[in-house]
């Protein structure tokens, strides 16, 4: 007895942070880092999700926005960061994009981060116009891009995220060529549109209802399969007019720095799956194009290796290597 009490005391004195870290978590506030704007898609689902976590008093997370160079400013920060579980990333598939587009980005998304939750997967994006561009339809765009003497523009959060990617596969199937212009997150691309300072963009939902609703935008059509549930009256890239051209929606994870304790992970990941299945936020991330996830950690670690393979063809089609 006195042995193993030896033993006990010699844990303790090596390992103390460690042990008392796990024990005791959380005993200090979460900081949930997005590497985005707030107001973006990938922000406002994770401060939804925030929201109903905390107010089951378990977890109290607050959430950190550092945007900047394609969300790697803040996911290199997690990456670095200590994996005691009290910084984690808020992120969408740039995490895995920026890995495939440029030779530079400083981590490996599955070698320095470890999966916890998938909030939400949407089903499509919706293709939009600023208001005063002078067509109503695919094909009205398909004929303007292609008379015009200077590319159309189009925003997008940054260079090499989904809505970049989703946007460049536009163009590809509808034959024509648009200028890029990258933005530091969803938010400020949105607002230039708004402003009618860029020609279209390729959004979730989400982001732009309200605008569309209000007529600061025109809404052409939806990249996904079947109409979407609250803009039923938007017709799919089939029915206008342009054949093959299935684009599916981003989707929102959290990710812990590699090394974060399983325990901790897996009390992480219990948390969102409780809170996705909050009706009112379920509602919310419907109306605006997402399906509730939820997935185990092991799942989503899973996803994300068919999601490297998924966006290395689509990167590799459309020939987007930046360096």
């Amino acid at each position: 007895m006195l042995l193993s009490m030896k033993w006990i005391v010699v844990v303790l004195f090596i390992f103390p942070s460690l042990v008392l870290s796990q024990a005791l978590f959380p005993s200090k506030p979460i900081r949930l880092v997005t590497p985005f704007e707030a107001g973006g898609t990938v922000d406002v689902i994770g401060r939804s999700v925030v929201n109903v976590i905390n107010k089951r008093g378990v977890l109290n997370i607050f959430v950190d926005n550092k945007p900047g160079a394609n969300a790697m400013i803040g996911s290199v920060a997690v990456a670095k960061a200590q994996p005691d579980g009290y910084t984690i990333l808020n992120v969408s598939p740039s995490i895995i994009i920026n890995t495939l587009v440029s030779k530079t980005v400083p981590y490996d998304t599955l070698k320095d981060f470890s999966p916890i939750g998938v909030l939400g997967i949407g089903s499509g994006y919706l293709l939009v116009v600023r208001k005063d561009l002078a067509v109503n339809s695919v094909q009205e765009l398909i004929a303007m891009s292609k008379a015009a003497s200077h590319p159309l523009t189009y925003g997008t959060p940054g260079v090499g995220n989904a809505l970049h990617l989703a946007t460049e596969n536009f163009a590809a199937k509808a034959g024509v060529q648009l200028l890029h212009i990258p933005f530091k997150g969803s938010a400020g691309a949105l607002n230039a549109i708004v402003a009618s300072q860029v020609d279209v963009m390729v959004l979730s939902p989400a982001t732009v209802l309200p605008y569309k609703d209000n007529g600061q935008v025109k809404v052409l059509a939806f990249t996904g399969s079947s109409r979407g549930k609250d803009f039923s009256s938007t017709p799919v890239m089939k029915e206008a007019g342009l054949e093959d051209c299935v684009i599916k929606g981003t989707w929102v994870g959290w990710f812990a720095p590699k090394g974060t304790p399983s325990d901790i992970i897996s009390k992480l990941s219990a948390e969102i799956k409780i809170a996705l299945k909050d009706p009112q936020l379920k509602d919310s991330l419907n109306e605006g194009g997402f399906d509730a996830d939820g997935r185990s950690p092991a799942e989503f670690t899973n996803f994300i290796k068919n999601e490297q393979d998924r966006y290395a063809e689509i990167v590799k089609r459309l020939d987007l290597q930046i360096n």
